[in-house]
């Protein structure tokens, strides 16, 4: 399992490196997101299976079982749908985020229409 999660393609870096959610150790992993094509994760995550045993999804288990855990290797056009796919999925959370804050900012206003009475 650490395999596949050390293998994954790197899709986003950012300076810096990662520390310890836990213990704020310094540097345990860099500052990398890495995907199989489906699933994506930080570079952190193999540290934290292994130091403290973090559960993952079971179908990415699945995924990973059905892939002999091994990480496949991406083409670029493969990479690109996955990164369409990944900005879709962030733009349809930003807009269900507005959507719960509107009707967040309603209910209140009829909560304090409601006192008022």
């Amino acid at each position: 399992m650490a395999r596949y999660l050390t293998t994954g393609v790197v899709f986003a870096v950012s300076s810096g490196a990662l520390s310890d959610w836990f213990t704020g150790e310094k540097n345990i992993a860099p500052h990398h997101a890495w995907t199989d094509g489906v699933w994506h994760w930080r570079a952190d995550l193999p540290y934290y299976v292994l130091r403290y045993g973090v559960a993952l999804p079971d179908a990415f288990l699945q995924r990973m079982r059905d892939l002999n855990w091994k990480c496949p290797v991406l083409s670029r056009q493969e990479l690109n749908v996955f990164l369409e796919q990944l900005m879709f999925e962030g733009e349809v959370r930003q807009k269900l985020r507005k959507k719960q804050e509107k009707e967040a900012r309603v209910r209140r206003a009829l909560e304090r229409q409601q006192t008022k009475k």
